[in-house]
């Protein structure tokens, strides 16, 4: 006879999730700040919990007994121990196993170190060339460049605003969504959207592009994901190769990326238009000569 395997059992919050479409609506309030932020719950009391949620004692036993719990004390010690448990997860899920809390930073650095190379050679030596050469054509040629990206990405797209700034070209990066929204609707043929996304699902850079496309602006995609919305949209796909062993924190392994590649496609843009770049750069760096190792004029002498 085979042997059945024994069933975990669900801890409090995901048998919360389970009953939550279904609970009234004074209980369902309590089970959503419960899903939102388990450890805060954790550490109010019966009282405090109800003037947050705004609903009765009555409500919160009720809720407590549907859950098998015979009461709020039992509730609170069940979401501790969730909560622990979710940290513990949480730092598996965003730093990875090649980091322990108690590594020295030796350690620590070594493993971003290596990390952070890998990321960067895996996207330089994925990257579609032939499209890097198609955007930078269209880079040089547009009236217009318009960066969009927002968290992470929006400081990719503000680097690499500043860079094709001094070189001369017309370049906005914008992480405001109703700004950015109000430059799409004046782009024309030839101007270009770069559209930065790691996941290539950000709703924002999405609805920006839609805008831009239909005005007759050419579409860049600088995505982890290929196959994602924001790619599928594009008319050029620039890949980055963002990927999760070892050291997990996404958003800097992606950022990594990201950079790899508008600097890759930034001076794929400067040897199009050398004479002009060398102008440029000789010009924005005499204008900012002055402030270079100038003391602020609030310095005692």
């Amino acid at each position: 006879m085979r042997d059945v395997p024994e069933q975990r059992e669900l801890s409090v919050t995901e048998r919360v999730r389970e009953m939550l479409p279904e609970l009234p609506a004074a209980q369902r309030t309590v089970a959503e700040l419960i899903m939102a932020d388990p450890g805060r719950v954790a550490q109010l009391n019966v009282l405090d919990l109800a003037e947050v949620c705004g609903v009765s004692t009555g409500s919160i036993a009720r809720l407590c007994r549907a859950l098998g719990l015979d009461g709020y004390a039992s509730l609170r010690i069940s979401l501790a121990a969730d909560s622990g448990r979710s940290e513990r997860e949480a730092w598996d899920s965003d730093i990875g196993p090649d980091i322990a809390a108690e590594d020295d930073l030796q350690r620590v650095a070594t493993v971003i170190s290596t990390a952070i190379t890998g990321t960067v050679s895996n996207t330089l030596n994925q990257v579609d060339l032939p499209e890097v050469d198609r955007a930078a054509d269209a880079l040089v040629g547009a009236g217009r460049v318009h960066l969009v990206g927002f968290g992470g990405s929006g400081a990719s797209a503000t680097e690499c605003m500043g860079r094709l700034h001094r070189v001369g070209i017309p370049t906005w990066a914008i992480t405001d969504v109703h700004t950015a929204m109000s430059g799409m609707a004046v782009l024309g043929a030839g101007d270009v959207v770069v559209a930065i996304s790691h996941s290539g699902r950000t709703r924002e850079v999405l609805d920006l592009i839609a805008e831009a496309a239909a005005r007759g602006a050419i579409v860049v995609a600088v995505t982890n994901d290929p196959s994602s919305p924001i790619a599928r949209h594009a008319d050029i796909v620039l890949r980055t190769s963002a990927g999760l062993d070892g050291f997990r924190s996404e958003g800097v392994l992606a950022r990594h990326a990201q950079l790899a590649v508008l600097d890759l496609l930034y001076v794929a843009v400067v040897q199009r238009t050398s004479a002009q770049s060398a102008e440029a750069l000789t010009a924005t760096r005499e204008a900012v000569r002055a402030y270079l190792g100038r003391e602020s004029d609030g310095d005692d002498e």
